[in-house]
């Protein structure tokens, strides 16, 4: 399969193939990275549908059309962008790599399980319920005397993370597989009945009218609103000032956006957020859903203060089914979908290098948004948007696998250095993987540089 083929499979799952795509060019093929997965086809589908449904907006407004093109080498690289980033021209330094409470574990029963205690709370619970303390040896000791299935249950019940390593083909006769098996890539739901709405777009950055709330943590979903803030949207991105945060991440996709602290606990700060939904344009969270619906942040109730209001999902387990509320990484979607077993060549279950159902559920996320820009145009109305970190990793694997993986090395250094930037602010020189999708008359940038969360005030800028 090619990276073309893809592409316009694509378009017809999502019902984009009437859009005009024969100014996108892709090169290239599977496998860059020693995954057994297409990984840059799969991302350079999905950027390039980006590059053209921004383009339709565009057009719509008498603007020419331009030359998009993506090349599988660098939509590769952009899953594991945030490797790339060096301050002051030194390596970024992350937390300790030897967190034993996030690692696979050989269950009693003799299946593997994968833990994710990949923040205090999640480290503090798993090592209560396993009553062990945070030592890898321990650990293992521990696990091994539960059944799988049931540690997980336990685990979920807790609102904690792990999961059960399942092949795709177990997967896809899981309760909640089999859910996710038929729900579409993005969802797109049209939510009110209001009048159609009308957008005036920049002819440098296109989504420069565009006001963006962010309620996102970690990597899917502020990938989805870095994309946004490349094409020109003011993101305002709202962090609670007492949750814990992984700094490298944090940085690397908030290039553009203001950064603000909100404590919904308090009835001052749940009004503030009220009025930002009332006078922006989309809405974009990342927890549970309902975790902000407890403070008057869901879907009817913002549409009821917004009824343009474009609101966008994105869950680790998908949005209907049994697990549909429990907690989730991108390690767990591996697991329990069968990418995993597959990277570890059905022995041993092993991640893949990068973080494709992260990035590439961002980019779903982006594109389901201008997809719904485009419809709201027509048809009016308030849009819901959901896209899943599994149903990306169900779909990852529908493409095929890719013969010969184990010898790849990764993207080449100059694919790499041909999507970086630099940009100087609070933390110094940041030379960052900017965007691998190629607009030739609006390229994607940033116009500010990344900012410490909560450097902002909770306010949109003025139009």
């Amino acid at each position: 399969m090619s990276a073309h083929i893809l592409f316009e499979n694509l378009c017809c799952e999502l019902g984009l193939d009437a859009f005009p795509a024969d100014r996108v060019t892709l090169t290239g093929a599977d496998p860059v990275y020693p995954m057994p997965f297409r990984i840059g086809e799969a991302a350079a589908a999905v950027l390039a549908l980006q590059g053209v449904m921004l383009d339709s907006l565009r057009v719509q407004q008498g603007m020419a059309p331009q030359q998009i093109t993506v090349d599988y080498h660098s939509a590769a690289a952009s899953t594991y962008a945030v490797a790339f980033q060096r301050q002051n021209g030194h390596n970024w330094q992350y937390n300790d790599p030897d967190y034993p409470t996030t690692d696979f574990y050989r269950t009693g029963d003799s299946r593997w399980i994968f833990l994710h205690g990949g923040y205090p709370k999640l480290r503090d619970g798993i090592l209560d319920i396993l009553n062990v303390p945070n030592n890898r040896s321990c650990i293992a000791d521990a696990v091994m005397t539960w059944n799988a299935e049931y540690l997980e249950s336990t685990l979920a019940d807790a609102g904690l993370c792990g999961a059960v390593v399942l092949t795709f083909e177990e997967w896809q006769a899981h309760p909640q597989g089999r859910v996710v098996c038929a729900e579409p890539l993005i969802r797109l739901t049209k939510v009110s009945d209001s009048a159609p709405r009308s957008r005036l777009y920049g002819t440098e950055q296109t989504l420069q009218c565009l006001r963006v709330l962010d309620f996102t943590h970690v990597i899917a979903g502020p990938t989805a609103t870095r994309g946004l803030a490349q094409m020109g949207a003011d993101v305002l991105h709202i962090s609670s000032p007492r949750r814990p945060r992984i700094l490298p991440f944090d940085v690397d996709t908030n290039h553009g956006k203001r950064n603000a602290y909100l404590d919904l606990s308090v009835l001052a700060d749940q009004q503030t957020a009220a009025r930002l939904v009332s006078d922006g344009d989309v809405f974009v969270q990342s927890y549970r859903p309902e975790a902000l619906g407890r403070y008057g942040l869901s879907v009817p109730e913002m549409v009821q203060l917004n009824p343009h209001l474009i609101a966008v999902n994105l869950n680790c387990y998908g949005h209907t089914g049994p697990w549909k509320n429990r907690p989730g990484f991108e390690q767990l979607a591996q697991t329990c979908t069968g990418m995993a077993m597959a990277q570890g060549e059905n022995q041993r279950p092993q991640l893949g290098p990068t973080y494709p159902n992260d990035y590439l559920t961002g980019y779903l996320a982006t594109l389901g948004v201008l997809m719904a820009l485009e419809r709201q145009s027509r048809e009016g109305g308030a849009w819901q948007v959901d896209v899943s970190l599994c149903r990306t990793a169900t779909w990852l694997q529908q493409q095929g696998l890719v013969d010969g993986w184990q010898k790849a090395t990764g993207s080449d250094e100059e694919w790499i250095a041909a999507c970086m930037a630099t940009e100087t602010g609070p933390f110094g020189e940041l030379h960052y993987f900017n965007t691998a999708l190629r607009l030739e008359k609006t390229p994607l940038r940033f116009t500010t540089p990344a900012m410490p969360l909560g450097a902002h005030l909770p306010e949109w800028l003025s139009r």
